[in-house]
């Protein structure tokens, strides 16, 4: 592989995940993380904290996407149902 072609997928990824990334929630992370280490005066104890808030917000995260699919389908559902009546 050439240099140029690790270099261009690097970009593209990283413009890939520019558009995911939620400045305002950004933000809240490393205020968070300021005021976790200010308390606690220790990376470890920070990470850790951390680890489990961003473990339960993707869990989170999941089961609201989970329930707005089952939502979509059941409209889906019942626009199909009143098209066939």
């Amino acid at each position: 592989m050439s240099v140029s072609f690790l270099i261009y997928n690097l970009f593209v990824n990283f413009v890939g995940m520019k558009r995911l990334i939620n400045w305002k929630e950004f933000v809240v992370l490393f205020i968070v993380i300021g005021c976790i280490y200010y308390l606690t005066r220790s990376w470890f104890i920070t990470g850790g904290v951390l680890a489990i808030l961003l473990l339960i917000d993707g869990l989170l995260r999941q089961y609201d996407h989970k329930k707005q699919s089952e939502k979509r389908a059941e409209d889906i559902k019942k626009k199909l149902e009143e098209q066939d009546d």
